[in-house]
């Protein structure tokens, strides 16, 4: 695990600690597991592990720390299946608790895909070198000089 260090710079703000990272996203998580319980009986299941795993996905997209990420995933995984799955916060796999708390890990793990793949163009246009001609004109034997871009461009462009 590793903290994204580009979008900070990109951003030009200070690093967040973890601690506060993990506490803002905690309380989003259980504001979220209380709409869920608010929205969706006991028996949809699957309503409230949507509702859950959308607010931890969001969480994802936007912090760049992956150790808070992972913490607030991991307790929103235990919300879930403690208070919204089972009652009275036990963390027992009854009805599948824990198979459906998968769907709130892999909605982490699309927020942190969203925030990287959001980032790769940003990359690309840091990296990439605008083409230069240095000097238009002719060679001794009359042709003209083409300048073509590197095989490895990154924005895509390619040589005829």
């Amino acid at each position: 695990m590793a903290v994204d260090h580009h979008l900070w710079k990109a951003r030009g703000a200070q690093q967040t600690p973890t601690g506060v990272s993990v506490a803002i996203g905690w309380t989003a998580m259980i504001a979220a597991s209380l709409v869920a319980a608010a929205l969706f009986s006991r028996s949809e299941m699957p309503g409230r592990v949507l509702v859950v795993a959308l607010a931890a996905g969001a969480f994802a997209a936007m912090v760049p720390d992956l150790r808070a990420v992972a913490a607030v995933t991991g307790l929103a995984m235990a919300t879930f299946v403690g208070f919204l799955a089972n009652q009275f916060g036990e963390l027992t796999g009854g009805d599948g608790a824990w198979s459906y708390a998968v769907v709130i890990g892999f909605g982490g793990v699309l927020g942190i895909g969203y925030r990287v793949m959001r980032q790769v163009p940003q990359a690309r246009r840091a990296h990439s070198a605008p083409l230069q001609v240095v000097e238009e004109r002719p060679l001794p034997d009359g042709r003209d000089v083409a300048v073509a871009p590197p095989e490895d461009a990154f924005d895509g462009r390619r040589a005829a």
